[in-house]
């Protein structure tokens, strides 16, 4: 949705925008799940409407307070926008008050949330894990790959994509490469042969090693 009017803009602040920053920010509380858009819809929605409310209430009780400070909430919602041209200082006001209030209280239950609700979860995949996270500093890892096909693949890991599925993933290997087909002993690839590429689909099992990276060779891989 895209806000064209002063409408539009009062629905985005008041029904989307607290609610998607307190779900982007339970991103780094929670790992992500797959599910449909509608109940990710309907979560940020409601969301939006708890911290909205809560905007609205700080507001009316200053509002009683002093009483001349905000504008006519009927005033508002009049067709013809004539009220809202005649008080833009006070509509303007108005509504940026409740846009700080609402994702300031998304900003505080979060951090309420990871306070006490222990450490932050982040979704890490096993291949980040295993190539940059377990990697131990000044090393790279090597693996020893076997295809569906029963063929061997060894070498060092360049770059991988960790935030696919796993069928849709890709895994780039360097030197030194090695391969065999069957019971055959490993063999080097000519060296006209510096990168071999394998889909994850492709992988049926697969051997880390961490070996000390050598003078001026890059550290972790790229993980895209």
């Amino acid at each position: 949705m895209v806000p064209s009017s002063w409408l539009t803009v009062v629905l985005f602040l008041l029904l989307v925008s607290p609610g998607l920053l307190f779900d982007l920010l339970a991103l780094r509380r929670r790992t992500g799940a797959v599910e449909s858009a509608f109940h990710e819809t309907s979560r940020i929605v409601l969301a939006s409407l708890g911290f909205t409310v809560l905007a609205l209430a700080i507001l009316a009780l200053v509002g009683a307070v002093f009483p001349d400070l905000p504008p006519d909430p009927k005033g508002l919602f009049d067709p013809n926008g004539v009220y809202a041209a005649d008080h833009w200082p006070a509509v303007v006001g108005a509504l940026a008050a409740e846009s700080v209030l609402a994702h300031g209280a998304a900003l505080l239950t979060h951090w309420l949330l990871v306070r006490h609700g222990g450490a932050t979860i982040r979704a890490v995949s096993a291949w980040t894990a295993l190539f940059r996270r377990d990697c131990p500093p000044g090393h790279r890892a090597y693996v020893r790959v076997r295809l569906t096909g029963g063929i061997v693949y060894t070498g060092s890991v360049l770059s991988f994509t960790s935030d696919l599925p796993l069928a849709d993933r890709e895994l780039v290997l360097g030197p030194p490469l090695y391969s065999k087909t069957g019971d055959r002993q490993l063999s080097a690839l000519p060296p006209d042969y510096t990168r071999i590429l394998i889909r994850g689909a492709m992988i049926e099992t697969m051997a880390v090693e961490y070996r000390p990276s050598a003078p001026g060779a890059p550290g972790q891989p790229d993980g895209i």
